[in-house]
């Protein structure tokens, strides 16, 4: 079961995105430039603006998981509290 509310989920997923980035780093490459990680929105167009945005949600989250600063077990408790759409 996938539960990102569970720490050993979390310890799983970033080592998963850890080994996909140090042995494929053209994937995350073209996952930054997919969602935009480093692309402004340059539209007023609101449904633009929040379709870009959530690409870059993507690319963001999995930066974040694979942080050495952030523990799984913060991540899950984030889940957990609901602070991260959990």
């Amino acid at each position: 079961m996938f539960d990102l509310k569970d720490a050993k989920t979390v310890e799983h997923l970033r080592n998963v995105a850890k080994d996909v980035s140090a042995n494929y780093p053209d994937f995350f490459k073209f996952l930054e430039d997919f969602c935009g990680y480093n692309t402004p929105i340059l539209s007023p167009d609101p449904a633009q603006i929040s379709y870009s945005a959530g690409k870059r949600d993507v690319i963001l989250t999995l930066k974040t998981i694979m942080r050495d600063d952030i523990l799984p077990e913060q991540i899950a408790e984030y889940y957990t509290k609901g602070n991260l759409n959990g």
